[in-house]
């Protein structure tokens, strides 16, 4: 601890601008280009659906994991978390991805004939809700806005690390300008809740005909939220060492992040259990055939390998205190959890769309996977190379808080 403890803002200001930024965007090129290749050449091919379910798959996945990171960081402005102060900015640069988000969103309108059944047989019972105009439109306009938010915040956030940065001395962000920045984290979290339980009750809800659960956009964006978190540790456990911050990154630090994501992987399988009980209670053939296909015959064992590798192998893996602080168990739990919740999505969209088949992965699940992956890294890398990818004076408060 004292080798912290000697660790001047100077210091920090200068590891600020050590982050991997080229290679992680070689990585993330070769990871879009062979991932690119596949899908391209899926939805140009004879039987271009399971292409395009591979990707909304990927497009729900990822655009909400991209938002939720910089939401936790707005979560740590609002409860003056100053435990996080070397890992929020690496929260924070997933918003570059959400102008990707928006890119790829008209992916969904191009192939919106092979994803969304409602298109072919209306749903006249909805009026105008799922009408494919109003549809995308109003869905664009929530990821616009959230974009919009999300980089009004990091960027008042940044100012004052990016004038110490260029002056060589502290700055610190007056009473106003910490206002404002608090104000635009409430923004953030507020647009969070709304707008991705909208998009998960009609990206995804909405494909099961007639299928209804009042509960699952809170489901949608927590599980989301739970897949940022494990997705900042394996960031934080890769950038520790890569930016030279293992002495600085404690494992006080990582024991704090290995909570959060134990204490939500708690919380997803209490809305999973809330979610089930109510629909098994009420036992109305429109709400429980959703269930019971997923778990019975062919989709049994990628339900139970979501139950698994969402709930209980994390439980289980980050239930004591050292796993969360040894960075090994810490990462192998992240990887397991962060690959389950993939999986839920898959589990959640490709049953209701692919006509009875049973579950696939294969090369075009890969294939689009890996495209998404590689543009998040690119996207990732750009915000690191252009950015502090520490907070000086945040990182700082950490330090000496710790000392004490």
């Amino acid at each position: 601890m004292s080798a912290v403890a000697t660790v001047d803002r100077a210091d920090l200001a200068r590891k600020a601008r050590t982050a991997p930024a080229g290679t992680l965007a070689a990585l993330g090129a070769v990871a879009a280009l062979a991932g690119g290749t596949i899908l391209v050449l899926g939805v140009l091919g004879a039987a271009p659906a399971r292409t395009w379910w591979a990707y909304h798959v990927n497009f729900v996945f990822w655009a909400a994991l991209a938002q939720a990171m910089v939401v936790f960081a707005a979560t740590q402005k609002l409860a003056k978390g100053h435990w996080s102060g070397f890992v929020i900015r690496f929260a924070e640069a997933a918003v570059a991805f959400q102008v990707v988000a928006l890119v790829l969103f008209f992916g969904l309108i191009l192939g919106r004939e092979h994803i969304f059944s409602w298109i072919a047989e209306p749903r006249t019972d909805l009026g105008s809700w799922l009408t494919p105009r109003w549809f995308f439109v109003r869905h664009g306009a929530i990821l616009a806005l959230l974009a919009w938010l999300s980089w009004r915040f990091v960027r008042h956030d940044l100012e004052s690390d990016r004038a110490e940065l260029a002056s060589g001395r502290p700055v610190e962000p007056d009473e106003g300008q910490q206002a404002t920045i608090t104000r635009e984290a409430a923004f953030v979290v507020l647009g969070y809740a709304f707008g991705y339980s909208f998009l998960g009750y009609d990206l995804v809800m909405s494909l099961a005909h007639k299928w209804v659960s009042n509960l699952y956009g809170a489901f949608y964006f927590m599980g989301s939220f739970l897949a940022a978190l494990m997705t900042l540790a394996i960031l934080t456990l890769a950038l520790r060492r890569a930016m030279g911050l293992d002495r600085l990154i404690s494992p006080k630090q990582l024991h704090d992040l290995g909570k959060l994501c134990f204490g939500f992987t708690v919380f997803w399988a209490y809305l999973l259990f809330s979610q089930f009980l109510v629909i098994w209670y009420g036992n109305l053939p429109e709400e429980t055939y959703f269930i019971f296909y997923r778990l019975w015959g062919p989709w049994r064992p990628v339900g139970i390998a979501v139950f698994a590798m969402v709930f209980v192998l994390p439980f289980v893996g980050l239930l004591g205190v050292h796993p969360k602080k040894y960075p090994p168990t810490l990462l192998l739990f992240a990887l397991v959890s962060v690959t389950g919740v993939w999986l839920e999505r898959y589990l959640e969209v490709v049953p209701s769309v692919n006509r009875g088949a049973g579950p696939a992965i294969g090369l075009p699940e890969m294939g689009v996977t890996l495209c998404f992956l590689g543009l998040f890294l690119l996207a990732y890398a750009a915000f690191a190379a252009r950015y502090p990818m520490i907070s000086p004076r945040l990182a700082a408060d950490t330090l000496e808080r710790e000392r004490h």
